[in-house]
């Protein structure tokens, strides 16, 4: 049995507890928040064992074999680090940091003191996520020419959270880590930004990007915003064919193109769209393993610094 901790008590906290009591072995056993309030609060809708007042008190409990990691960006880097310190297991929400050199300071703290440390990218755990790498693998669509995504939200200022705050706000690490993923783990090669169109929104954090790679010869794009609604949808064409996921940050249905024949595929989740990921974890921890082969960390080292170069050229 696997017992969980869970830094952090707010939405995506909840919804990682309900997919949690799903899992097969696996036990929240705590939770921990600022205030001991929201904390026992949330041991109401979710009864564990434990409630703590503070951060550090759960890591300190030796009772805690696993955290997940719920809170805003910027707190991340400081709490997976104390994470690593107390030989805790982690799965931290993404985008697990602010930019590449926190990754990278991840990973040698990791080095340092070996615990199993993956972030959060849960789309890479659906059903309909696997078919599709097995259809690309297979060679059904041939060699990748381009992929295009788009994921854009309309939210309200007054309502969001952190999302509009300057340093940890913006579009690109709340929801576009979700297309840069996607790009990354289909394009293997070097992201050269070749153009790209923003808005900033009065705060200074970018509420719409628009940005075109280059990945050695073969085109990325990346659409992601908080002032507009678009369809979220993947697109990744081969010279066979192409492959049109939609929701793809969540999928469960896509289109498989090969010439004129269109088929149309649906692939439920099991339980959700956080079982996937949560039992990815607990195998790799009962394996044995300090690192997921399908979202490993050098993966999100190169997913934060394909997002830095889009910073980069915003601010």
């Amino acid at each position: 049995m696997i017992n969980w901790g869970i830094i952090g008590a707010g939405n995506i906290a909840n919804r990682f507890a309900d997919s949690l009591k799903e899992v097969a072995d696996g036990n929240l056993y705590a939770v921990s928040n600022r205030t001991i309030e929201k904390a026992q609060s949330f041991q109401i809708n979710h009864p564990c064992e434990k409630a703590y007042g503070s951060y550090q008190e759960l890591l300190d409990d030796d009772q805690v074999d696993a955290v997940y990691i719920a809170l805003p960006h910027k707190y991340h880097f400081e709490w997976i680090l104390k994470a690593i310190e107390a030989d805790k297991a982690i799965l931290c929400e993404k985008a697990a940091t602010m930019n590449q050199l926190e990754a990278e300071d991840i990973q040698k703290a990791l080095l340092n003191k070996p615990v199993f440390f993956m972030e959060a990218m849960k789309s890479r755990f659906t059903t309909a996520y696997e078919t599709i790498k097995t259809i690309v693998a297979a060679g059904e669509i041939g060699e990748i020419k381009a992929i295009k995504t788009s994921l854009c939200r309309a939210f309200d200022p007054v309502n969001a959270s952190y999302h509009f705050q300057p340093g940890q706000g913006g579009c690109l690490l709340d929801m576009g880590v979700y297309n840069v993923a996607l790009l990354e783990d289909f394009l293997p090669g070097q992201f050269v930004l070749k153009e790209m169109d923003y808005l900033l929104h009065k705060d200074q954090v970018e509420i719409y990007v628009n940005a075109v790679f280059d990945v050695d010869g073969k085109e990325a794009t990346v659409e992601s915003g908080f002032d507009r609604l678009t369809e979220a949808k993947a697109v990744i064409t081969g010279t066979k064919g192409e492959i049109v996921i939609y929701d793809f940050h969540r999928p469960t249905k896509f289109d498989l193109r090969i010439g004129d024949h269109v088929t149309s595929i649906e692939k439920a989740n099991v339980i959700d769209d956080f079982y996937g990921e949560i039992t990815h974890v607990q195998e790799n921890i009962q394996s044995g393993k300090f690192e997921s082969d399908r979202m490993p960390v050098s993966d999100t080292i190169k997913v934060a610094a394909i997002i830095d170069q889009m910073k980069a050229e915003i601010f």
